[in-house]
């Protein structure tokens, strides 16, 4: 077994709600894959909140190294897939 993981990483993606099945808001969503939680939000502040609640309900009560070989408590990595502006640039 591998030493288990300090830190827990998580995807941050934009979505600005004109896929076919989207309502036309935008909204974010957060992924982590090391504990196989999803969740969103309309806003930044939602969606953190939101995530805080996903990775505390998926550590509560658990054995995070048997479980998901994470430390108890791990430190978080945010990573915001952001969108591209190169279209955008070339307009002006």
């Amino acid at each position: 077994m591998t030493q288990p993981s300090e830190l827990l990483q998580v995807l941050v993606e934009y979505h600005n709600g004109q896929a076919d099945g989207d309502d036309g808001y935008p909204y974010y969503v957060a992924s982590c894959a090391q504990l196989g939680a999803v969740t969103d939000g309309f806003t930044l502040d939602e969606l953190f909140k939101n995530l805080h609640d996903v990775i505390a309900l998926a550590l509560e009560d658990e054995d995070t190294v048997t479980t998901y070989n994470i430390v108890p408590n791990p430190r978080v990595s945010i990573t915001m897939k952001l969108l591209d502006y190169a279209h955008i640039i070339q307009r002006l």
